[in-house]
This record gives structure tokens, sequence and C-alpha cells, in this order.
């Protein structure tokens, strides 16, 4: 503030002061911040710009007045104090008192107090608008302090055009329902430190879209808490996460794909991850920030700063996991290819919840995403990976090529295992669902000739290799999930991302399994497949993920939701057993089909335990049930209608195709026939429609060894100790 010149202040003889005009600017020249002629009645800029030449009898001091500020809290208590008694018309008495208080500054001439009351005065409407969403029983007590706070977020809100968010007595219980039934399943957050950011007014507002995030995926959670959601907080969030690179713009997209998911709008959640894939690639989020001894010439653009915090570290890492797992489940459901390959992803798996909740730095080994380049059928998949799968690569495996015997051919040498003690559940479900999406992308999807023997005899190697692979990352499992003593719950509850990768590796096999188990008429060589073996593989992991899903629902809690994924694992398991079924007359139904339908249907109540109002359109689990439910009925009333099996995709999204009994399956009858009949049949039985000039002979002898055939493939519910690793869902602090 400039100091007044002392002939301001000078008096002369008897306490006379100076005329104060004779040493002041006039108004005009002050604001232009001019030298004033103090020519009267009008000063040299005066007479140029036609202004009114205003000469003040005093030096008014810029700022606030004296008590400005005290006055204005005094009238906003006394809004609120009547507001709270009276309960009525709040924006009128609001305006009135705005009104008055811009009327009773606008005397205070051009100084920078008047702006900033007149300000004040205009923002008293939109401060009292929050009252109106305040729950009635709200003790006066406790009132004022969620009102500051939601006043701070309303302000937050307003600076970002973004929608209104519930009131503190609302907001915390869907928070907290976030991180006990949501968090489990997107483990991307790290609770402790967003509540400290929480509490930060100056990083309150970089948490604004993932609050709006959780409000959408959560708020149906929680009694009455759904009927806060605006229409347009998801369009909000898309819109504001598409403005900037920000690991928190990721982390509500996230969130906003999994709820997507779980509503039955598979359609709306594509767009989003495939633009996800593109934007941890341009964040630099699928490569970790490691200094190597090689680099680029030309170092990339980084948009997120550089960290040393190894809790933030690994919550980037974790943000692109749940990323890729979102990538890998939307390639599977609907065949399409990956976005994320091998050459975009060089990145560590995420430790153990455990230690990333108590902060605990710990190392992780790589994780290894084979190059689909070199992943056509033919080539031993050995070769696909930059790095090799960490504990779960295969040792002393001899695969032959059928043509040429040869062991050279495709055998390769062991790589070591890495240390898998610093990693969780969450680690072993991305395992488990890059051998899901490998069975897709690697056999499902690869392109055969079924007349030429040379292709037959690649992919039924390439089947090989992927089972000995799956079965090895089995074996491999750890036998013992000891119960960590710092946990808040006591109880043993099954791992939610645990019991999935276990489910999720059942379903591999029926996805791998299911072509060799039931073969199209027309393929002349089907008789001398294996198809006993795999229809023995197939049940036994449909009646498998029956039996685990109904103790993961017995013992999780009722309004606790269930993954996309899980859906998506139980309705192959139930489309497998009615494909055993139809193509076994002999056997019945098994009941378990019932049990998984079922389960489905106890899964879509859960999604949306409180929707207020119920939602339009049926979730992804109402959706499974009911397309299981018509193909049943389909089965029942038609007999020629057969069940294209490897075209699972158009069952999924309700798109039947046209398949006649022309284009049947053959039945392995498996009640009247041992598995060695089935084995010697095949070894018997040539193909009658096969070409004269291809042999078949060869091609059982990779795959009807008795060490083969004998492999145990599923996973079972017996040892319980494999699903009852306890999980970090504690409640929100607050």
């Amino acid at each position: 503030m400039p100091s007044e010149s002392p002939e301001d202040n000078q008096v002369e003889g008897n306490d006379q002061a100076k005329p104060a005009l004779e040493g002041l600017a006039c108004n005009g020249c002050r604001k232009a911040k001019l030298r004033c002629s103090r020519d009267r009645p009008n000063c040299l800029h005066c007479r140029k710009t036609g202004l009114d030449c205003v000469y003040e009898s005093k030096r008014i001091k810029p700022g606030l007045k004296p008590g400005a500020v005290e006055n204005l809290h005094r009238r906003l208590d006394e809004l609120e104090r009547r507001i709270e008694e009276k309960g009525t018309s709040p924006s009128r008495r609001a305006r009135d008192d705005a009104d008055n208080l811009t009327a009773s500054v606008s005397s205070g001439g051009d100084s920078a107090a008047q702006s900033i009351l007149a300000l004040l005065a205009r923002e008293l409407p939109k401060l009292v608008q929050q009252e109106r969403t305040e729950p009635a029983a709200t003790p006066a007590s406790s009132g004022c302090k969620r009102r500051r706070r939601d006043d701070a977020t309303d302000a937050i809100s307003r600076a970002n055009d973004a929608p209104t968010l519930p009131g503190a007595g609302v907001l915390e219980p869907i928070l907290t329902a976030y991180f006990a039934h949501v968090h489990p399943w997107i483990p991307m957050i790290h609770q402790g430190r967003f509540f400290e950011r929480l509490g930060d007014e100056t990083q309150r507002d970089q948490l604004l879209i993932i609050l709006h995030a959780m409000v959408l995926a959560a708020s149906k959670l929680v009694p009455g808490a759904a009927m806060h959601v605006c229409a347009h907080t998801r369009n909000w969030v898309i819109c504001s996460a598409m403005n900037s690179l920000s690991l928190e713009n990721l982390q509500a997209l996230i969130i906003l794909a999994f709820n997507d998911f779980g509503d039955g709008n598979a359609e709306k959640a594509w767009s989003i991850i495939g633009s996800m894939t593109r934007t941890v690639e341009y964040t630099q989020l699928a490569q970790e920030q490691e200094e190597g001894e090689q680099r680029p010439f030309s170092q990339p653009y980084a948009p997120l700063y550089y960290t040393c915090d190894w809790t933030e570290v690994e919550e980037r890492r974790r943000v692109f996991w749940n990323v890729f797992l979102l990538d890998r489940l939307c390639s599977v459901t609907t065949g399409w290819n990956t976005s994320l390959t091998s050459d975009d992803v060089y990145r560590r798996l995420p430790c153990d919840g455990h230690l990333w909740r108590k902060q605990e730095a710990v190392l992780t080994p790589y994780f290894g995403i084979w190059d689909k380049s070199k992943g056509r059928i033919g080539n031993p998949i050995d070769f696909l990976s930059r790095y090799p799968s960490p504990g779960h690569c295969s040792r002393n495996v001899d695969f032959r090529n059928p043509v040429t015997d040869s062991p050279t051919a495709t055998s390769y040498a062991p790589h070591q295992a890495s240390d898998m003690s610093t990693v969780g559940a969450f680690a072993y479900n991305i395992e488990a669902t890059e051998s899901m999406s490998r069975v897709m992308s690697y056999f499902l999807q690869q392109k055969v000739n079924v007349r030429d023997q040379s292709d037959i005899s690649s992919w039924l190697t390439r089947f090989k290799e992927l089972d000995l692979r799956l079965v090895h990352w089995k074996m491999l499992l750890p036998q013992k999930w000891k119960a960590n003593p710092n946990l808040t719950r006591q109880v043993p509850l099954m791992d939610p991302n645990l019991t999935t990768a276990h489910v999720t590796h059942n379903a591999s096999m029926i996805l791998l399994h299911q072509t060799i188990a039931y073969p199209p008429l027309h393929w002349g060589f089907r008789n001398r497949l294996p198809s006993g073996c795999s229809a023995e593989a197939c049940y036994s992991a449909g009646v498998e993920i029956a039996t685990i899903t109904q103790k993961y629902l017995s013992k999780s809690l009722n309004d606790s939701p269930i993954g996309s994924q899980y859906a998506f694992c139980i309705f192959i398991a139930a489309r497998v057993l009615l494909v055993h079924w139809r193509y076994d007359p002999e056997n019945q139904l098994p009941a378990e089909f019932w049990s998984l339908v079922q389960s489905l249907d106890d899964m879509s109540i859960r999604w949306s335990s409180y929707a207020d109002p119920p939602p339009q359109t049926q979730s992804l689990f109402a959706k499974y049930a009911s397309r299981l439910k018509e193909l049943y009925d389909v089965c029942s009333t038609q007999p020629g209608y057969q069940i294209d099996v490897m075209n699972y995709t158009s069952d999924i999204h309700n798109r039947c195709s046209n398949v006649g009994s022309a284009n049947g399956y053959r039945v392995w009858p498996m009640a009247s026939q041992s598995l060695a009949q089935v084995v010697s049949e095949a070894n018997a039985i040539l193909p009658s429609n096969a070409p004269d000039s291809m042999d078949f002979n060869s091609i059982p002898q990779i795959m009807l060894d008795q060490d083969f055939v004998d492999l145990d493939r599923v996973i079972a519910f017996d040892d319980g100790s494999m699903f009852t690793a306890a999980f970090d869902a504690a409640a929100a602090p607050w």
C-alpha cells in the first residue's frame, strides 16, 4: 500500500489542514494511473476523454474497509439461521440479502473492496443451494462442518462446470461403499493417500473427476444415494477426462468402464477402453520408469512428472494393469484384437495389496507379453515373449513336430523362475486373464486350412503348447495364502481377484478344449481328435466354476457386486454344459447349469442393490442369464438346432448365427464308452471324407499319449486355502 505524502497530513497554525484537493489527482487520472494536471473544473486528461472530472476531498485507502469481512460473516450466519428456523424460500431470502449487501457496498467508490464484496454478494444464493439437499435430521452441530466441506466442494464443481456432488451425509457412505465393494475388483487408488489429498484444499480439485466416477459406480450400493446422481454426470466425466492427460482422468475412466460393463452397456465401454489403451502409452504408464542401458536418442515427451515415491509408482502401475485387464476382457468377449502388445508393454507385476496399503516398498518381477506378430501357428510359442512369465515358465517340456517328429524344431531351454513372493492375488488375476487372451489370440483367431495336413498338425501342436502352459500355471500356484494379522477383517473371505483368477483359468480350459471336444461334422479328421479327453476337461471345468461360484456368493457380503470378467466365465461354463448335454443325449442336463444361471440372477440383484429408480436396461449378469435360458428353450423345443460351440461371441451379444443340422457336431458317447475305448477308436478310424492325399495317422500321436491325457487341468475347490486369501477392503476413514 503506497504511503501518503507529507503534504497530505501537514497541518499549519491553529490545527487547520490545507485543502486536500490541492495535492490529489482527479478520480479519472487515478484510475488510469496518469499524472493529473489538476486544472479546474476539468483537468487535461478529462477534457480529452470527455470524462467527468471529480476531485475527492480526501484520499480513500485501498483494500477492504475495516469490519467488512466480519460484517459478511455475520450476514452469512444470520442467513443460515433463518433458513434452519423457517426452511422456506431460501433462494428468495438469499437474493434479498444479496441485493441489500450489494447496495451497501455500492457506495464504496472504485476501490478493490467494492468488487470483492459485490462478487461475494452475487455468490450468496449459490452458497445456500446445498442446504436444500442436506438431510433434515442432520444435527446442527455437525451440519456446520459438513456445510463448510460441501461449500468447498461445490466451489470446485462450479469452477470446473461440474455437476453438483451429493452432500457430505450422502457422499461419505458412497465413498465407503466404493472402497469396500468396488475397489477390490479394480484396486488402483491408494485409500490412505486418497483421503489425505481429499482433505488438502490445494489438491481437492484434482480429485473431483474421481469423486463423480465413484458416485456413479457406488451410489447404487447405498440406500437412497442413487437419486443424488445427475443424469449428465457420466458425459461430464468423459468430456473432462478427454481434455487432458492425467492419472486421475484415467482412474475415473476405468471406474466408468467397469460400471458400464456391469450395467450391460458394453458398447459404451468399448470406446473408453480403446482410448485408454492409447492414453497409457502417451503417459508412458505401459513402461517402467527405470533407467536402462538401452535408451532412445529422442526421448518421448512425458505428460506425467517423474516421481521416486514408491507408493505413487505402484499406483501408476496398477492403473496400467487395470487398463490392460479391460483391454483383454474386451478382446475375449468380442473376438477382437488386443490393443496393448508386447511392443507396448514393459511392466512389472503389481505387488501384494497389503504391502501397497502399508507403503512397504518391494520389487516385483516383469510380466512377459507375447509378440503377436510372431504368433502365427507353426512358430513355437516360447519365442513369442520378450520376458518369460514369472514363476510360471515351462521347464523340460518338449514339443515335437507331428510331421518330422523332431524335438529340435520346437523344443526350448527352460527359463529361470522369478521370485513371486512379493505379488498377490491381483497379479495372479493378470496372469490368468492373459492366459485366456492367449487362447483367443494364438488359437481361436488363427486362420487354419482344415483340409491341409500341415496346417492341422501345426494347429494341434499349438493346442498342446497352450494346454501345457495352462497346466503348468496351475501347478505353480501357491497352495497356502496366510492371513495378515493386521487386517481389519477377521473373518477369512474369498479374495475377489484370486477367485476370478481361478475361474478364469477354468474358463480358459473350456475355450481351448471345446473346439476339440465338439468338432464340426464336416471336419474329415474329427474322429482322430482326443474329443473324449477334451469333453471331460470342459465338463469338469464347468462344474468346478459352478462350485466355486456358489462358495464365493455364500461367503461374500450380500450387497457386494461381482466383476464382469467373473460373469463372462460363468456364461462360458454354463454354455459348455448346455453344449455337452446337447451332444450327449444319454445324459441329463447337469444341475450345475441351473446353479450357474441362478448365480447370475443373484449377481444381477447385487449389482444394483439400491438403485432408485431401477435401471432401464438389463445388467450384464441379467443378460447372460436370459441368453442361457433362451438357448436352453431352443435346445429343448427344436431337436435339429445345433449350438455353434466356436461362435460364443454371437451368443454373448444375442446374435444367433444361421446354424442348421447339416453343420452339427459330433458327440462322444461318454456314458457308454470309456476314455481308452474312445482313444482306441480314434486311432483305428480314418476320416471317411478326407482327401486321398492326406495322411492323418500322425496327428493323434502328439495328442493321445497317456501322460497328456492324465494331466490335471482344472482348479477345484477342494483346497479351500487357495481361495481364502484375505483382501484389503477396509471402510473409508473420515
